[in-house]
């Protein structure tokens, strides 16, 4: 029985993983899965040895995504090519709009992320990420509840998107509009969304990863910090002779000497994996700035329509433009969330370490403290995609002052050309008493003027 047990034990959790704890466990498996889905979208030519345990270019695997993005190619440009010349793309479909930013956003993947294979596998060989968590002692449910917005981000949003998709096309073929099968349909148009959102979702996997980690090494800093200012008070230093004092000073010099290598580690994993996402990055927040400032725009000219030229308004298609709307806004929102809660926690052990008595502290304690914090100080964190744009809380701001200032625009000019066509009939009363108003009011303006000619 005692051999069977242990050969059990065996199967259960290999060799170099049993002192792994479980959240590491968890976070590998994580791992494997966006490595996966990346390998299966095409993104990643490489595999990993089991006999050299390391991750290698795989001739096969090249062969694979070299395919894959050939037929998606293929597919996704013809359609546009045959529509453009054509002339069967609405302006006003805001959704296959979207889809085909999308597609040629993942084309642009393809060819960034081939580029940069070897980059991306040095990376993932010398990671020690994992060796880091399993550092910490965090526990599943805490960081369960750190990966509730890459859950959310990852599958509510593109089922809320498929989901709505599906509903309008069922719709959309009641009224004998559509001859293709629904599911099919949404099938194509939701593929160029989400493998081009695949790439950012590792990176945001990463930011919440970085964000636990650092908020577990805060607080292991909040209770050393609780530790050094008592052991620097008058009732401890009479109760405890020099010697102690100097022993618990040197136990907690040593273990602020990992925390400052740990830190220093996540920085450089966070830092490392923006250089590879910056890309996919910096292409998908312009493809949502473009989708947003159209939905917006859409949304615009149908209110417009239904008002000024009585046309009836579809609900449903309003809806689903929504929803396609308000999911990017919310994915940016997301970013920009948590991004801003990472800068907080990684700037936070400064500020603990600034609170440290060190009056009464040994040397080698000083020392320690001091290089941990000029190395917070001095590396400042920052996360700037190509340069272009910093990621934080104020990028919901930057951005969406940008759309209001291309609506602005698309707007004024929009009701400028409406007023000039006087040749087109308005049969909307609404609409005759909106162009009589503003006929009054210039009217009333142009009597206020003096006459200069008497």
């Amino acid at each position: 029985m005692r051999v069977l047990k242990a050969a059990a034990q065996r199967l259960r959790r290999p060799a170099r993983f049993r002192n792994w704890r479980p959240i590491a466990i968890l976070v590998l498996l994580g791992y494997v899965v966006m490595l996966f889905l990346n390998c299966l979208y095409g993104f990643y030519p490489a595999r990993f040895s089991l006999k050299h345990q390391q991750f290698r270019l795989s001739k096969a695997m090249m062969i694979y995504c070299l395919t894959v993005a050939t037929i998606f190619c293929l597919f996704y440009v013809k359609h546009i090519w045959q529509e453009f010349f054509s002339g069967q793309i609405d302006q006003r479909d805001a959704i296959k709009i979207y889809c085909y930013m999308n597609a040629c956003g993942s084309l642009l993947h393809y060819l960034y992320q081939w580029s940069i294979c070897v980059r991306v596998r040095e990376l993932l060989n010398q990671t020690s990420i994992f060796a880091v968590i399993n550092y910490f002692d965090v526990t599943v449910l805490s960081m369960a509840r750190h990966m509730a917005p890459v859950f959310v981000k990852i599958f509510i949003f593109p089922l809320a998107m498929h989901v709505t998709l599906l509903l309008y096309h069922q719709h959309l073929q009641q009224q004998q509009q559509h001859s293709q099968l629904s599911w099919l349909t949404t099938s194509t148009t939701m593929l160029p969304i989400i493998a081009g959102s695949q790439l950012n979702n590792c990176y945001f996997c990463s930011i919440v990863i970085s964000k636990a980690i650092f908020k577990q090494i805060n607080v292991l800093l909040a209770e050393m910090l609780t530790e050094v200012n008592r052991l620097q008070t008058p009732a401890e230093m009479s109760l405890h002779k020099p010697f102690y004092r100097m022993q618990r000073f040197c136990d907690l010099a040593d273990r602020l000497d990992e925390l400052a290598g740990k830190y220093a580690l996540v920085n450089d994993y966070c830092q490392g994996l923006l250089d590879f996402g910056c890309f996919s990055m910096v292409t998908t927040m312009s493809i949502n700035l473009c989708n947003t400032t159209l939905g917006c725009y859409v949304q615009y000219q149908a209110f417009v329509d239904t008002i000024m030229l009585e046309k009836p308004y579809d609900i449903d298609q309003a809806v689903a433009h929504f929803v396609f709307l308000v999911l990017p806004f919310l994915e940016i929102l997301l970013l920009a969330n948590e991004t801003q809660l990472l800068i907080d926690e990684a700037r936070k052990a400064g500020y603990l370490l600034q609170r440290m008595n060190l009056e009464h502290a040994d040397v080698r304690f000083k020392q320690e403290v001091d290089l941990f914090w000029l190395e917070v100080r001095t590396v400042e964190f920052k996360l700037m995609p190509m340069g272009f744009l910093e990621l934080d809380g104020s990028i919901v701001n930057k951005m969406y002052s940008t759309v209001a200032g291309f609506l602005l625009f698309l707007i004024q000019n929009d009701l400028t050309l409406l007023y000039l066509q006087t040749d087109i009939a308005i049969p909307s009363r609404i609409g005759q008493k909106y162009i009589t108003y503003i006929e009054l009011l210039m009217d009333s303006f142009s009597s206020q003027v003096p006459d200069t000619h008497k």
